[in-house]
């Protein structure tokens, strides 16, 4: 318990700390007023947008639970998705979520523990490896000196080779559930860039070939955002875009505006779990107090 209280307020400081950082060294009177005037419809695009990924997302996951197995129908599923997600985004430690889910599916549905995890940390490294592959698509279109700049697009094949070996090697009962987990990964990204680029339009950012450089960011931004050692990724992200920015030439104001801008709408999004929080264990106890059915999860 104290090393969990350790580790947390470590991120509550390195998290400050960023933040910190990101507001002193840019003049964010000039982000308040990007964001201000930021057009209120497309705005709301980049929310429907990331909205349909988090669903999305789900179906993904959903895979996974088909072949851990798991007897859990569709609607069940997106609660414990959206519970996640609150847990996840508004709770100190980034894998709380993830971390209840697996208790909830042990406790309701008396499934393996260690199964549970694998199925929720393949989840993860789906997610992961195809954020992977889009920044290799970006790289070769961004002005920039990458070093192996050219094996960048022959890479793309050589990730998903290693996730699908990762799944063989590690999980191997979850390997049949790889080419459609790949598929709505694919999806989730697509639509949490489409997401990125309604951003972009609403700040007034014009397509000018920086584009790619933006959105080579944001997909940077999410795997370092990823990485446990801030509170929930925020810091981390911010940090990765205002550096990004200056090293790749673009407008700091407006790549930190974007990332601000996301989090609101993956906070916005997340905050209807919070329903699900007030008795948790309902989304599941069905199952194990009279042995119902669910529909089936068809993904």
């Amino acid at each position: 318990m104290r090393n969990k209280i350790i580790k947390t307020s470590l991120k509550i400081v390195l998290s400050g700390a960023a933040i910190y950082y990101v507001v002193t060294g840019i003049d964010f009177l000039l982000i308040r007023e990007a964001i201000v005037s930021a057009s209120p419809l497309l705005l709301l695009a980049a929310l429907v947008f990331y909205t349909l990924s988090q669903f999305a997302a789900a179906f993904r996951l959903g895979c996974f639970f088909k072949y851990v197995p798991l007897n859990i129908g569709w609607r069940e599923n997106i609660k414990l998705y959206w519970l996640g997600l609150f847990y996840n985004l508004f709770l100190p430690g980034g894998v709380g979520g993830d971390g209840f889910k697996v208790y909830l599916l042990g406790k309701y549905l008396k499934s393996p523990i260690r199964k549970n995890i694998g199925a929720i940390l393949s989840d993860r490294l789906s997610g992961l490896s195809v954020i992977l592959m889009f920044l290799l698509f970006l790289l070769p279109f961004i002005d920039y000196s990458f070093p192996y700049k050219k094996w960048a697009l022959p890479a793309i094949p050589f990730v998903a080779a290693g996730f699908y070996l990762f799944l063989y090697f590690f999980n191997k009962s979850l390997t049949p559930a790889f080419f459609k987990t790949t598929m709505w990964a694919f999806v989730v990204q697509f639509l949490q860039l489409l997401a990125a680029v309604m951003i972009l339009l609403s700040l007034g950012v014009s397509f000018n070939g920086v584009y790619e450089s933006y959105l080579f960011l944001f997909f940077l931004s999410a795997i370092m955002g990823s990485i446990p050692i801030t509170l929930g990724g925020i810091g981390a992200r911010e940090i990765t875009f205002l550096f990004g920015a200056q090293y790749l030439g673009i407008n700091q104001t407006y790549a930190v505006a974007l990332s601000i801008l996301f989090y609101a709408a993956s906070a916005i999004t997340a905050l209807p779990g919070v329903a699900f929080t007030v008795n948790p264990g309902a989304i599941l106890k069905v199952h194990s107090d009279n042995n119902e059915q669910p529909k089936k999860f068809v993904v």
